[in-house]
C-alpha cells in the first residue's frame, strides 16, 4: 500500500515526521474481519423466529412428492404440489424415499450451484414424512 503524504504549515522536521508516522499508522491498521453469514438452524432444525423477522432467512413450508434421479451421481428431487422443483441440501436420511409425499421447511439458496443443475437449491431445516415411499434401487450396480 502506498501512502501519499501532504503537509502544510510544518514547523519543524519533528512536527512532519510525526505527521507522517500517524499517517503511516493510520493506513497499516486493519479492517475487523467479519464473519462469514451462516444459516442459524436450533437443535429442532427449525430457526429461531427472532432471525426468521429479520429477513435473512426466508423460510416455508413446501408440500410435495420426492423422486430419486440416478444421473449425476443420484439424488433426490422434490416436486412441489404447486410446481415447485427444489432440489433438497440436509434431508434427513430417513425421508430419502422415492415417491414419499413429504412437507418441507427451508429455503432456497441463490448463491448455490449444483453438479445436478435440477431444480432451485433448497436449505432444508425441517421435514415431515407424510406418505411412504420406497428406498430406490442403484441399478448402475448391475
Amino acid at each position: 500500500m502506498s501512502v501519499t503524504t501532504l503537509v502544510a504549515c510544518a514547523g519543524s522536521e519533528q512536527e512532519t515526521a510525526q505527521v507522517q508516522a500517524s499517517v503511516e499508522q493510520q493506513a497499516t491498521k486493519k479492517a475487523p474481519l467479519r464473519k462469514p453469514k451462516q444459516d442459524v438452524v436450533m437443535p429442532n432444525q427449525t430457526p429461531p423466529v427472532d432471525e426468521l423477522s429479520k429477513g435473512d432467512i426466508n423460510a416455508t413450508w413446501f408440500t410435495g412428492t420426492l423422486t430419486y434421479y440416478s444421473f449425476e451421481g443420484g439424488f433426490y428431487g422434490f416436486h412441489g404440489d404447486n410446481g415447485e422443483r427444489f432440489l433438497p441440501f440436509g434431508l434427513d436420511k430417513s425421508m430419502q424415499q422415492d415417491g414419499a409425499k413429504v412437507k418441507i421447511y427451508g429455503h432456497v439458496m441463490k448463491d448455490v450451484m449444483t453438479t445436478q443443475q435440477w431444480g432451485e437449491p433448497f436449505k432444508v431445516y425441517k421435514a415431515e414424512l407424510l406418505e411412504p415411499g420406497t428406498k430406490p434401487v442403484d441399478k448402475s450396480l448391475y
